[in-house]
């Protein structure tokens, strides 16, 4: 029974994950496809260089959201307390468990994002996906990998590397905060994840020819 119930929070978490928002926006916006403008990636970073910060933010948002729908879902399958996706419990061990699950829906999620079922499965990096799971997490974590990333964006100008940073660093902040082997593997797999969405993006930036952001002007570099 136990099995049955993280196979339906795989699958809806996949399906979730799959809404992926900046192609839905970009075709009510302007009726094309993000992914045939700028970079060609589904993703916050792409709109911003396309449409701008406002469509940026709202795509941002919703992929956001769509994690914490996925993560409520999930806790409601598995009989445990909502409130518990927002706030630690007093049980150590609770803590963990509550953890794992907000992980595992998590995962699924930006596998949905990453590989979207609906599109061809051509999407997007996760990122915006990862973050929504990550604040849900531990804020604490989510706020260290913020400064982590605006600092490195900061000196090289590249989202893509602040990405790929913020990444690796986030099994070791699991580590650090849980010293649970577990949640650390759990949370390796979407370091590997991406990592892999930002294979490209890595040749680029070992070669020195990644797109830079300004965010002084419309016409942004990024992933």
């Amino acid at each position: 029974m136990t099995a049955l119930k993280f196979a339906a929070i795989a699958v809806i978490s996949y399906l979730l994950g799959s809404c992926n928002f900046s192609i839905i926006l970009s075709k009510f916006i302007a009726k094309k496809d993000i992914r045939d403008s700028g970079s060609g990636n589904a993703g916050a970073t792409n709109m911003l260089r396309t449409y701008g910060k406002k469509y940026a933010a709202f795509t941002m948002l919703l992929d956001i959201l769509k994690i914490v729908l996925a993560v409520i879902i999930a806790f409601l399958i598995l009989s445990a307390p909502v409130a518990f996706i927002f706030k630690s419990a007093n049980d150590p061990a609770l803590i963990n468990e509550y953890i794992l699950y907000k992980e595992f829906s998590g995962f699924f999620c930006v596998m949905g994002h990453i590989f979207p079922i609906f599109f061809k499965f051509k999407g997007g990096k996760g990122m915006a996906v990862c973050t929504g799971m990550v604040i849900l997490v531990d804020w604490r974590i989510a706020l260290i990998l913020f400064v982590i990333f605006c600092l490195v964006i900061l000196v090289s100008k590249w989202v893509s590397l602040g990405s790929i940073v913020i990444a690796l660093c986030y099994p070791i902040l699991i580590y650090l905060f849980y010293s649970d082997i577990l949640l650390v593997v759990t949370a390796v797999l979407f370091t590997v994840t991406v990592i892999i969405a930002h294979r490209k993006n890595i040749v680029r930036i070992i070669k020195g020819n990644e797109s830079k952001i300004s965010l002084g002007s419309k016409k942004k570099g990024g992933e």
